[in-house]
């Protein structure tokens, strides 16, 4: 009898707090919606405003399409809209440096934002909600990252370039070839050779699988999922009990985030005990040795989460940049041959980076297919907590001002800022040539948002660009005369949705084969 008694009372009490939970999330959407709310007076629709769940259904169940939702706002109600209950976003580049303001103006990052990034990855460089840890984390990698360094580096980049053109022309397959894998393995090898002292080997091997797309495609998968219910952000760390009930793919994830990237650091720490000392810098090692990084920032579990994070941002995105542009390259006679006519004196096993910058054509295509490539595609929202933001724009032939409260997170996303029909007309079409003329370029410059900006601006940026320059001049010399696509379209290519990073639609690929 007192068991029953115990159960009614438990059930009831369990009843009450639902309901009581019920009544608060109502309480919190109304008050979203009322006049009290601080950005009560920032336009846009009232179901945004109420609760993430508009945003649920287009980023959860219609995977990865807010931000096209967010375009049609701002094609609706102006630069500045209300996204969310506690969020803004703009789309005028001429504010980019206020939301990604650099040097000591504070910007902290969005915890519904952050929510995304899970396991060891949670305590890297990308996760540092607070200006000041991010500076800390940022100033440890900073110099493995400067234009003089990679300037450095690039002997080991051109190695690895004329391998991947070499691997790709000694393909007996007869197979078509998806081309981003190929990329991807090309990124990796580098990356992993410049962090960790080894390559992964992945040019050297035949064919090009296994490699290192997959595990990213995996994280990339989980990114909504995690966002809207955190929660369930402890299942990672649960997933070496779960291995045969998750996919392969996420199970690949799983053992590279949480047994072999931590072996990689526990190997740098012991050749550093061995007293090895390699020829050029290993990032992982110099960052063990920084006398000015705290210890609890040298932790396994924190270099793990960062030299995976890093892997990812390393590979996937200058993977998909090169895609793109081989993409327009073949698919255009013209550019392909004009390409080729300004590149005709360079020396194919003789690249330099600051050589090839010079050559007007070569940089036009890079920034181009950068601009369409995009990276992260979706908003990357800012919070300043220490001042309010100050608008004031036009758009349509209206004067827009906006007082954004100090703790607003407001973001922009660079697929709707690189295509800005004001500053990049025919936003759609791959046009190197709006590039060559030196002022216009000034300007389209300062607004490109692939690489973000700010002080959190993408800290592999010179990294990035080397690996451009050198690859695309490389693919053009040696390997586009004798490449060509196959059933490949445009669309295989546009922006569909977002997965952390700018997607085209589901099972696209850029295949190509040799003539």
């Amino acid at each position: 009898m007192n068991l029953n008694l115990a159960s009614l009372v438990a059930n009831i009490s369990l009843t009450r707090l639902f309901y009581l939970w019920v009544l608060y999330r109502i309480g919190c959407a109304l008050y979203n919606v009322s006049a009290f709310h601080p950005l009560s007076r920032f336009p846009g629709p009232k179901l945004a405003a109420l609760s993430l769940a508009y945003e649920f259904w287009f980023d959860m169940i219609l995977v990865g399409r807010y931000t096209h939702e967010i375009k049609k706002m701002h094609q609706i109600y102006g630069p500045v809209v209300r996204i969310g209950p506690n969020e803004l976003h703009c789309s005028d580049p001429a504010f980019i440096d206020e939301i990604y303001a650099s040097g000591n103006r504070r910007r902290d990052k969005q915890t519904h934002y952050l929510n995304t990034l899970v396991g060891p990855i949670n305590v890297g460089l990308f996760a540092s909600r607070e200006h000041e840890l991010h500076r800390t984390r940022r100033r440890a990698l900073n110099k493995f990252f400067s234009r003089g360094q990679i300037v450095n580096l690039e002997p080991e980049i051109h190695n690895l370039t004329q391998l991947l053109c070499n691997k790709i022309l000694q393909d007996s397959s007869k197979k078509p070839l998806d081309v981003t894998t190929a990329y991807s393995c090309f990124t990796s090898d580098l990356i992993f050779s410049y962090c960790f002292g080894e390559s992964l080997g992945f040019l050297d091997q035949d064919g090009w699988e296994p490699n290192f797309r997959v595990a990213a495609e995996a994280i990339m998968s989980t990114s909504y999922l995690f966002r809207f219910f955190p929660a369930l952000r402890v299942l990672p760390d649960a997933a070496p009990y779960l291995a045969k009930y998750i996919s392969d793919s996420v199970a690949l994830l799983m053992h590279e985030m949480y047994t072999v990237m931590p072996k990689r650091i526990l190997r740098a720490r012991e050749e550093l005990s061995a007293g090895i000392v390699r020829k050029r810098p290993v990032v992982w090692s110099d960052i063990i040795l920084d006398e000015k990084l705290h210890e609890s920032q040298k932790t396994t579990v924190r270099l793990s989460g960062e030299g995976f994070s890093i892997t990812v941002a390393g590979t996937e995105t200058t993977a998909w940049v090169l895609t793109v542009i081989t993409f327009y390259v073949l698919s255009q006679p013209e550019i392909q041959a004009r390409l080729t006519e300004e590149l005709k004196g360079v020396n194919p096993s003789d690249l330099k980076w600051t050589s090839l910058e010079k050559i007007p054509y070569l940089t036009a295509v890079v920034l181009e297919g950068l601009r369409l490539a995009y990276g992260i595609g979706a908003r990357t929202p800012r919070i300043a907590p220490d001042e309010d933001l100050i608008y004031r724009g036009e758009m349509n032939d209206h004067t827009y001002e906006y007082v954004i409260p100090k703790g607003t997170a407001i973001g922009m996303s660079a697929v709707i800022l690189n295509h800005n029909e004001d500053l990049f007309p025919n936003s759609e079409a791959f046009i190197p040539e709006r590039w060559l003329n030196q002022e216009r370029r000034r300007e389209m410059e300062r607004s490109l948002f692939s690489f973000n900006r700010g002080s959190r601006q993408c800290v592999g940026i010179n990294l990035a660009y080397c690996e451009l320059y050198l690859a695309t001049a490389a693919l053009c010399l040696r390997v586009f005369p004798h490449m060509q696509l196959y059933q490949t379209s445009e669309e295989d290519v546009r922006y569909d949705h977002d997965k952390i990073l700018a997607q085209p639609r589901k099972g696209s690929q850029v295949r190509v084969v040799m003539k």
